[in-house]
């Protein structure tokens, strides 16, 4: 072996004590990092537990309040419903008691108009040929 061949040999050891302390410096942050992340990673859920715990409370809440306003609007649904069928009814049942008796004095109305105008046409056609017997009469000579 010349002297070449032991240099270029130690600077090859040199290079591979170097790479491997730092494949072991990588090895030894990388797993204090995957610790530093473990820790966060518990912290964090230590932290997100009670807000989950919130969001799951008001979403039951919101589940339970929405069916409580489905039956409510089924019940005002109901209500409406009953209340429009007993208007028509009561309306019904109020034209049919009035409307006889509105159309009954309605024609009795129509009677005694056309009495009252037959009576004038009458009058007035007495009063015409009374006027007209004294026209002929103021004609008459004899």
């Amino acid at each position: 072996m010349t002297d070449w061949q032991v240099v270029w040999l130690a600077v090859i050891a040199v290079s591979v004590a170097v790479m491997m302390i730092i494949q072991v410096a990588a090895i030894v942050a990388g797993i204090m990092l995957a610790r530093q992340l473990t820790a966060s990673i518990h912290e964090l859920r230590k932290e997100i537990k009670p807000l989950a715990d919130k969001v799951n409370r008001v979403a039951d809440e919101a589940v339970r309040v929405s069916s409580l306003a489905t039956v409510q609007m089924e019940r005002v649904d109901r209500l409406l419903a009953t209340t429009t069928s007993r208007v028509e009814e009561t309306v019904t049942i109020v034209q049919n008691a009035l409307g006889g008796p509105v159309r009954q004095g309605a024609a009795a109305i129509m009677a005694v108009r056309a009495v009252m105008s037959a009576f004038r046409d009458w009058q007035s056609s007495k009063a015409a040929r009374g006027a007209h017997r004294e026209e002929e009469d103021a004609l008459f000579v004899g």
